[in-house]
């Protein structure tokens, strides 16, 4: 093997090795072979468990829906009031006051401990909820679950951020992310079959649902004790060699060059929060889960009214999910490939406004169209959410902002979820038009901040070049646009 570059000169010879990925070559000097292996290798011990772990939160998270309509709704009687909208918004304020300080928690533990007891925790919540007696008990164990799940997806996103260079981030992300969306899309037809068993004067199909999950998310919560891994830097993470640690931290350090951690402090978090480019991301994202939740909520709704039901409408949650990864992980290597990230996100946003118009406004005999609607804005959603959290954190620089960044957009997300229900409001069921115009309007929103931010970063990069500006304390960092 080529001889290993020294970590410490990397930091200090900024002018040898920069940040400015877009002359660098981050694999100057390794051997081509053994970089595709390292790559692999982290590939498969660091995505499949993590994408696991989303597919279960999935799951337990939007199970709202598919219980509803297996009997929860009538025996809870949620449709009085907007106690169904409620017990959907319980989930978000814990959710996403608890992203940043799990962040820090997962650091200081370990994600191998931090990420797995999360959802042990929750999967407790699930076995209580299958006993619930009214409303009030079905919102206090959404608030429990939403307290637990705030670990996963921001620290997550975190944690493949330090692994990965900005060129290979957001395939990465994707394939986590429309990976465990497609394997929660089947649990529509475990849902289904849950919803039939049907035991005593109580347990009636909807509770089983719930039973079942619990169970599924101990299992594969408890083996992931030893299959997730830790932090590149942390002396936790022993599935690398010495020698193939040195080569992950030289490429991060070529890239970006913040391949050591440093401490998250509130004089820092300060500084962060007046970082406007991570509120304009921030509510890109908002602007995509907004949708995303309120599809994954309403869908059974919307798919119901089309004239379907029983298996059948299980059934038909299925497929939109699964072309998401058709289209999400081309489009993502595409972005990693050209450093293009903007232009991804508005493309996608198009798509999802189109597929949202189709399911909303076209006539409601013209079943095909609208369900092909409900197709294209889910695999727009799905592709945008990844391809935004990765877009933000290739515009940063240190693992502190970097846990700082994760938490904003995640939680911002939160926001989505929780502004969701109160604009798909039950008495607009089920065509939901003013829900549907108000994501319509938030998306075109979202199309011209990233034109603005597109703006922005390259009228920076021209200033950085003629040495008039230093971007993200680095004098060679250069935004991906």
């Amino acid at each position: 093997m080529s001889e290993l570059v020294d970590i410490k000169t990397v930091v200090e010879d900024g002018t040898a090795r920069s940040a400015k990925s877009t002359s660098v070559d981050i694999d100057d000097g390794f051997d081509p072979a053994v970089i595709k292996a390292l790559k692999r290798k982290i590939d498969w011990k660091l995505v499949p468990p993590l994408a696991a772990l989303y597919a279960i939160s999935l799951i337990d998270r939007n199970n709202l829906g598919l219980a509803g309509e297996a009997g929860m709704t009538a025996e809870l009687k949620l449709n009085i009031d907007n106690r169904y909208s409620h017990a959907v918004v319980a989930f978000f304020p814990p959710y996403v006051a608890l992203e940043l300080f799990s962040n820090i928690g997962m650091r200081r533990v370990g994600a191998r401990w931090w990420l797995p007891s999360a959802v042990v925790v929750w999967s407790l919540c699930l076995f209580g909820t299958a006993f619930v007696k009214n409303w009030q008990g079905l919102t206090a164990f959404r608030a429990i679950l939403g307290m637990a799940e705030a670990t996963l997806f921001p620290g997550t996103v975190y944690l493949l951020s330090c692994w990965y260079p900005r060129r290979e981030i957001a395939t990465r992300m994707t394939a986590f992310f429309v990976a465990g969306s497609a394997c929660a899309a089947w649990s529509s037809l475990l849902a289904y079959g849950l919803s039939k068993i049907h035991t005593g004067s109580t347990l009636y199909g909807w509770r089983w649902i719930y039973l079942g999950e619990s169970l599924l998310s101990l299992v594969v919560a408890i083996p992931c004790y030893w299959l997730i891994v830790d932090f590149p830097s942390s002396h936790r993470c022993k599935f690398l060699s010495e020698e193939e640690k040195r080569i992950v931290a030289t490429r991060i350090e070529r890239d970006r060059a913040d391949s050591e951690p440093d401490g998250l402090t509130i004089t820092k978090v300060a500084k962060y929060a007046a970082d406007l480019k991570l509120w304009a991301f921030a509510y890109c994202y908002c602007s995509t889960t907004l949708a995303s939740y309120a599809m994954s909520y309403f869908s059974p709704r919307i798919i119901a009214s089309m004239g379907f039901k029983g298996v059948d409408l299980y059934l038909l949650l299925v497929p939109p999910a699964v072309l998401a990864i058709c289209w999400g992980l081309p489009m993502a290597r595409w972005s990693d490939k050209t450093g293009c990230r903007l232009p991804f996100m508005i493309l996608n946003s198009v798509i999802a406004m189109t597929g949202l118009s189709l399911f909303a406004f076209l006539p409601v005999h013209a079943t095909a169209g609208r369900y092909f609607g409900i197709f294209i804005a889910t695999a727009g959603l799905h592709c945008n959410i990844p391809l935004t959290s990765s877009a933000s954190q290739t515009a940063i620089r240190g693992q502190a902002k970097r846990a700082y960044t994760s938490a904003l957009v995640v939680g911002f997300g939160g926001v989505g979820g929780i502004i969701a229900p109160f604009v798909f409001r039950q008495k607009d069921s089920p065509r939901y038009f003013f829900g549907v115009k108000f994501v319509l309007i938030s998306q075109g929103i979202a199309i011209a901040v990233c034109l603005v931010l597109g703006a922005w970063f390259r009228h920076c990069n021209r200033l950085a070049e003629r040495g008039r500006k230093i971007i993200e304390e680095h004098p060679e960092f250069r935004y991906q646009i």
